[in-house]
């Protein structure tokens, strides 16, 4: 029963997707995308009230059905991205596949010895993502009802392409839980492809010259990826004579481990656009927004950061282990540095994704206990918050033709609940007592024993609180006492904003018993000593701690006496002159005020390139840890 459900929450997306590319009547293809995300999410919360886990599962009945349609579907994906790669004249692409097929055939006929392995291997983690992946993907797409009508519309899209659209995000879905659950690194393998092939997809939804050129890119950026986690696992299998996840996860012998683990971890690197891949995934802005916030958010760059997460402990206390430590610290930074030049808010939120990632990978790095304790909690909290900010942009730049944060000044008064949401977003990314920002309290924390990293930790947040705060104030701006707008805001938006919201503050009080329940275990199952403790909205350490409820509770009387000092106001208007510093005011034009992006020696044009290539630098850097 319970491998079924397993078998379920992979299948059933898929199947959805199909029968939605031939339900051409909007309201019935609604209806039913509807009722099928409902039963995606269902089905992840009977997995986690359910599922005793650690534990493998199998379906014998269906093994042997499931393993032949994968391997077909192997190749049949390889020659779809030959037909694709050749229709576009995307070459790097065309190099790939074939680089894929070339050990694809020979492992698959002449190496691989055929015998079932178990289907599923399912921990604590697994779980994580899978609520991720179901809760805040099936949000998402429930929030392109609505933004899809209204963005056809503007485009003159017709007819309609959301049959495919939605489709391929139902797929998409299913391909992610396929990642999380195999246990055959085979299958693992076939469903990574599934989802480059998917987004390459979602990104060219448009079919603009753009759009097809940022959809190429992201394709064959990811099928290198994909080339190199395939290399890892005929690695895998020519030293150890296995591809069961579970296996590999239990070898004593590491001699010959840590090569396939660079392997892996570059194919991650890919995934979660770390430099110098990330602009695939700064590319992807193109595609409608709720690509973007799928594509960031709860599926496709969180793929890189499972299986590193997955594959941890076989390179624990290692030089490789290190190396990436400081190369995820490095994107961190970098990233961090690019994003205060930005003012589009798409382009902002896309460079704090990679930032954020390069955290996490930085956490991984570290591989000790509690920083791996960090990486799962970025992982989560991350995954709600950017979701919820990707709708909100998206929501604004429908409303007032534009994402660029400066033409967002006095939002507060356009569109108040909007602004209000965005407002709140940001704050639980960047914000005490929010899991994002306890997060990166714990890492910083346990980064304090290596010192060049915990400085670049430090400088990396120090620039994401700069380039929020700058989003807030434009936000804010403008005067309590202008007349404020009406916001009617789509039904099934506001549900998904809504939701995201209530998620992400309600995860960051109970932050306690998320750790207990699903984080701490999974500690103790990649058999590490906990070093966190967490009861009662107090996370500490040997070292310190960090206290969640006085600080809600603060929060909470601010804003009531502050709701009490606006009812008491007089509402009165005092105009007074501007100080103009010795510039003289001008009445027909006034004043072009803006913040200050420092483009002067944070040009992203001229700094992407050397970044990229320190971390060309790094990841050789890494490849010498895997050999020495």
């Amino acid at each position: 029963m319970q491998s079924n459900l397993l078998l379920l929450s992979i299948i059933f997306p898929i199947i959805a997707g199909i029968i939605v590319l031939f339900l051409r009547q909007s309201s019935i293809r609604k209806a039913f995308i509807a009722a099928s995300l409902g039963v995606i999410v269902l089905l992840s919360l009977i997995m986690l009230a359910t599922l005793k886990v650690p534990d493998i599962f199998n379906s014998p009945a269906y093994y042997n059905g499931m393993d032949v349609a994968i391997k077909i579907g192997d190749f049949a994906l390889l020659l779809y991205v030959l037909y694709i790669s050749f229709k576009i004249k995307e070459w790097r692409a065309t190099f790939f596949a074939v680089l894929q097929l070339v050990p694809l055939i020979y492992f698959e006929f002449f190496m691989l010895k055929e015998h079932e392995v178990a289907m599923f291997l399912v921990d604590e983690l697994s779980i994580i993502m899978n609520l991720i992946i179901s809760i805040v993907g099936s949000l998402i797409a429930l929030y392109a009802f609505g933004y899809m009508d209204h963005h056809e519309e503007e485009k003159h899209v017709s007819p309609t392409r959301q049959p495919r659209f939605f489709a391929i995000i139902l797929i998409f879905l299913g391909a992610m839980n396929g990642v999380v659950f195999s246990n055959n690194l085979m299958w693992m393998y076939f469903f990574w492809e599934v989802t480059t092939l998917s987004s390459f997809m979602l990104i060219s939804h448009d079919q603009t010259e753009e759009a097809i050129r940022n959809a190429a890119r992201a394709l064959w950026i990811n099928m290198m990826g994909g080339f190199a986690l395939l290399l890892g696992i005929i690695f895998i299998y020519t030293n150890y004579n296995t591809i069961s996840l579970v296996d590999v996860l239990s070898i004593k012998d590491t001699a010959y481990i840590l090569l396939p683990m660079f392997f892996i971890a570059f194919a991650a690197f890919t995934k979660s656009a770390q430099l110098p891949f990330q602009s695939w995934l700064l590319g992807a802005m193109v595609a409608p927004t709720p690509v973007s916030a799928l594509l960031h958010s709860s599926t496709m760059v969180k793929a890189g950061i499972y299986v590193l997460l997955r594959f941890s402990p076989l390179f624990r206390s290692t030089l490789l282990s290190d190396f990436i430590a400081i190369y995820g610290a490095f994107t961190f930074l970098a990233t961090a540095f690019l994003a205060i030049s930005q003012s589009n808010a798409k382009r902002i939120l896309a460079y704090s994704t990679v930032s954020n990632l390069g955290l996490m990978i930085a956490s991984i790095g570290i591989n000790t206990s509690s920083a791996i304790a960090a990486a799962i909690l970025l992982l989560i909290f991350h995954a709600v918050s950017k979701a919820l900010l990707f709708l909100c942009v998206g929501t604004i730049e429908q409303h007032i033709g534009s994402r660029d944060i400066e033409d967002m000044k006095g939002l507060v008064n356009r569109m108040p609940v909007t602004a209000a949401i965005t407002f709140i977003g940001i704050l639980t990314l960047m914000a005490a007592p929010f899991g994002m920002l306890v997060s990166k309290w714990l890492i910083i924390e346990v980064a304090a024993n290596q010192i060049w990293i915990s400085v670049i930790l430090a400088i990396g947040s120090a620039l994401t609180v700069l380039y929020y705060t700058r989003w807030i104030g434009n936000l804010l701006s403008g005067t309590y006492f202008s007349k404020r707008s009406e916001e009617h805001m789509n039904t099934t938006i506001g549900i998904s904003i809504y939701s995201l919201t209530a998620i992400a503050i309600v995860l960051s009080f109970a932050i306690s018993t998320l750790y207990n329940m699903l984080v701490m275990p999974q500690i103790l199952n990649m058999k590490m000593d906990v070093a966190l403790k967490a009861v009662k909205g107090y996370l500490y350490t040997s070292n310190g701690g960090f206290t969640i409820y006085p600080i809600f509770i603060t929060i909470g009387i601010a804003i009531v006496l502050s709701l009490i000092s606006i009812r008491k106001s007089t509402r009165v208007a005092v105009k007074t002159t501007p100080y103009t510093a010795g510039l003289t005011y001008v009445e027909e034009d006034g004043y072009d005020v803006k913040n200050y992006y420092l483009t002067t020696f944070a040009t992203e044009g001229i700094l992407t390139k050397y970044f990229n290539y320190i971390s060309v630098a790094l990841i050789a850097v890494i490849l010498g840890g895997a050999i020495l």
